[in-house]
């Protein structure tokens, strides 16, 4: 009885106050907050070229997670098929655009990819190092002819170091664009000399001075911090963290210019101390024993995952089979997840078996689990 009454008493205060005119004012609605979200990584196989997908922890402004991509792969190879592993890639994250597109340089291993993939999914945002670095070489200007129509109709930013791009629920920044480097500390990193430097050693470099203009970038979730030179060079490394480091330390490295012999400096891996490192090489590109030697020796890692086997070292020398995705150029692009939380620990899951392993928060056990 109680319950009708107060029922009955709130339809007559509602009616009264109608008729003497006063509004009503709407119910608040209380939308509970949002449990931290977690952000993806796919490591896509573009057959030794680059590309790498993020889908961010947050929704954006238009409501969704957001997406940035890191290039798109070859240009040929055949015609799409790196296109086609992004969008599969993409359905399997469930997102159906790309928000921010970095075009790191322009060799047809990176920027490739692009007018086929803006074919088959929209492309808000992109960010490349402005005019093209003269190769000397005729073919090594295709991929980038094959971009300027695309990059016509799109809206472009140039970046320079120190600036950031605005994902969802992330803090990119970009230490290195179109030859020029941070000179600076990335937010939140203290700047302090750096005793590895007394016995780092630069290296001659090839002639391909695209590599030199490659847009570099860290990205942080929390705790969590991922870092993605894309091609730059073995010296443009080193000044990155010498005399001091400018970037910190990483829970995740992807190798600099697929695991060859012309980046991935031992000043800068030793230096940034990755917990895991994955390689996205093909079976005669990268991988290099160098490569194994500086990322393998490295303090703290943990584990060495590939997009590929390397023809180039003995299988004593490669990681553990579940640690490889592909095997030969057949086996049909498997990509390598991981999946990260703002507490730093983080999952990283092979695409051609299933096999995962969970990398735990840095301040918690050091113990890692595997399954598959």
């Amino acid at each position: 009885m109680r319950r009708i009454a107060l029922a009955i008493a709130a339809v007559v205060a509602l009616v009264g106050g109608a008729a003497h005119g006063q509004t009503q004012a709407p119910p608040v609605v209380r939308v509970p907050a949002q449990a931290p979200g977690t952000m993806e990584i796919y490591f896509i196989d573009t057959e030794g070229g680059q590309s790498v997908l993020i889908v961010s922890p947050s929704n954006g402004i238009l409501g969704a997670r957001e997406t940035f991509l890191i290039d798109a792969g070859n240009l040929t190879n055949p015609p799409g098929r790196d296109a086609d592993r992004i969008v599969a890639a993409m359905k399997d994250a469930g997102v159906d655009r790309i928000d921010y597109m970095v075009v790191s340089h322009y060799h047809g291993d990176h920027v490739g990819g692009v007018a086929a993939l803006a074919d088959k999914v929209p492309i808000r945002r992109v960010y490349d190092p402005g005019p093209f670095a003269d190769e000397l070489a005729g073919n090594r200007a295709a991929g980038f002819n094959s971009y300027l129509p695309v990059r016509a109709k799109m809206h472009v930013t140039v970046p320079r170091p120190g600036a950031k791009i605005p994902v969802a629920g992330l803090d990119v920044n970009i230490v290195s664009s179109a030859g020029e480097l941070t000179t600076n500390p990335v937010p939140g990193v203290r700047k302090a000399a750096n005793p590895i430097c007394a016995t780092a050693k630069e290296r001659e470099q090839d002639n391909t001075p695209n590599n030199f203009e490659s847009i570099g970038m860290t990205i942080d979730f929390g705790k969590f911090r991922y870092l993605d030179l894309t091609d730059l060079t073995w010296n443009q490394e080193m000044q990155l963290v010498c005399p001091a480091n400018l970037l910190g330390t990483f829970a995740l490295y992807r190798t600099t210019r697929h695991g060859t012999d012309w980046s991935g400096s031992e000043a800068l891996v030793h230096t940034v101390r990755p917990r895991v490192a994955v390689m996205n090489n093909n079976p005669t590109k990268g991988g290099t024993p160098g490569t194994f030697q500086i990322v393998k020796s490295s303090p703290g890692l943990e584990d060495f995952w590939q997009l590929h086997y390397s023809e180039f070292v003995t299988k004593d020398v490669q990681s553990p089979d579940n640690f490889i995705a592909n095997f030969t150029k057949e086996d049909g692009g498997n990509h390598i997840k991981v999946t990260a939380r703002s507490d730093g620990s983080f999952t990283v899951r092979n695409g051609r078996n299933g096999f995962m392993k969970e990398y735990r928060s840095s301040s918690s056990s050091p113990a890692s689990t595997a399954s598959r």
